[in-house]
């Protein structure tokens, strides 16, 4: 579905399952839209972000950041799977979709801001002492206030070129991402995308996951400029 919240939700959330140097601190990734591709090319996006900057963001965040925690706590509840699948009825998502759709792109991955949020998130850190965050190797110390503001560390912390190679490699064989990549770089898409926050249907539940500390409107404009930083191609 749409950028906004995919990108978002991996430069926000983002780690890698396998990050050898803390196996124990993110397990149980969910694996339930892996083989989707567009799923996938999301972590890959995801995973240009080092390891070690990933875990010691999200860590402090939970673990100092009462905003922060507040907000992932959010995620897995019952309300937040309500307030997504409102958002995910409402016109304006499901014409968005439906140009996805229209385009040949598999929109299972992305049919709800929960499933892409299960695609490209992981479980929340687990440690035995929270004094154990200190020894993350971190040569500047950046504290997170909110959610916004990890998903800002997290988003500076994205090898710029790194990303436009990627890209670029995805574009050159990657039919389906390059489709999906057209599509969120046109201005097009980006009325749709202000379309959905003016939406008097998505009102509710994008307030109540403000209160929650989760502003997708911010996000979303993050993810937007992550986006613009990647090649032109149409």
């Amino acid at each position: 579905m749409l950028k906004i919240f995919t990108i978002v939700a991996f430069c926000l959330l983002a780690t890698h399952c396998e990050a050898h140097w803390f196996p124990e601190v993110f397990s149980d990734c969910n694996s339930t839209f892996v083989d989707y591709q567009l799923c996938q090319d999301f972590r890959d996006i995801r995973n240009l972000i080092d390891a070690n900057t990933l875990v010691y963001y999200i860590s402090y965040g939970y673990l100092k950041d009462e905003s922060f925690k507040k907000a992932m706590d959010f995620i897995g509840t019952d309300q937040f799977q309500s307030a997504s699948q409102q958002i995910a009825d409402s016109t304006a998502y499901q014409n968005i979709l439906k140009r996805f759709a229209d385009a040949g792109i598999n929109t299972e991955s992305i049919a709800s801001i929960e499933n892409i949020f299960n695609c490209v998130m992981v479980s929340m850190p687990k440690y035995a002492d929270e004094d154990e965050i200190t020894t993350l190797e971190m040569g500047k110390v950046v504290v997170g206030r909110s959610m916004v503001d990890v998903a800002t560390n997290l988003m500076n912390a994205i090898p710029r070129a790194e990303f436009r190679r990627l890209i670029r490699e995805k574009l050159s064989y990657n039919t389906e991402f390059a489709r999906f990549y057209r599509i969120v770089r046109s201005n097009s898409f980006k009325r749709d995308i202000r379309k959905l926050f003016s939406s008097y249907q998505a009102k509710y539940p994008l307030n109540l996951l403000r209160r929650k500390n989760i502003d997708l409107c911010k996000l979303a404009q993050m993810a937007n400029q992550i986006f613009e930083w990647g090649p032109v191609s149409y």
